[in-house]
């Protein structure tokens, strides 16, 4: 099976589902993390209100805990949005390949003026539309003869 040499074959489409998928992504975690957030700035706000029982030392602890969380919750979004985009460039990749093999086919086949059968590789994305393009192309030649 070959494989492709390139992750970018059709930059503006890929360009386009990176970033709309890393932002989709990343607004999704982000509300999720300031929720998270702000349900821990109520739980120290009411350990704040019964701060009379604890020490200053502890409420010191609390307040660094609390800003140590919210550290931890940017680097989640953060790795989330890398780790988004990652998977949003394989998968761009999955789609835009075929679609660019297929247009690369059909200039193929207007320049040499010769209808041939497309291949795409094994697991590729769009196997049933080259399958049915094919199937035309063997309908195409047989009325031809």
């Amino acid at each position: 099976m070959k494989t492709r040499k390139t992750l970018i074959v059709l930059a503006d489409f890929q360009r386009w589902f990176l970033i709309s998928f890393v932002l989709y992504v990343m607004a999704f975690v982000s509300v999720f993390a300031v929720g998270i957030y702000a349900y821990f700035q109520i739980v120290a706000k009411n350990i704040r209100d019964v701060a009379g029982l604890l020490s200053q030392t502890q409420m010191d602890l609390i307040e660094r805990h609390l800003q140590q969380g919210l550290y931890a919750l940017i680097a989640l979004v953060v790795m989330t949005a890398v780790i988004a985009g990652f998977y949003a460039l394989i998968f761009s990749r999955r789609i835009a390949g075929p679609i660019f093999a297929l247009s690369r086919h059909l200039d193929r086949c207007i320049e040499n003026k010769k209808l041939e059968p497309l291949t795409l590789r094994e697991g590729d994305l769009f196997k049933d539309i080259a399958d049915r393009f094919n199937r035309l192309t063997e309908q195409v030649l047989s009325d031809r003869r």
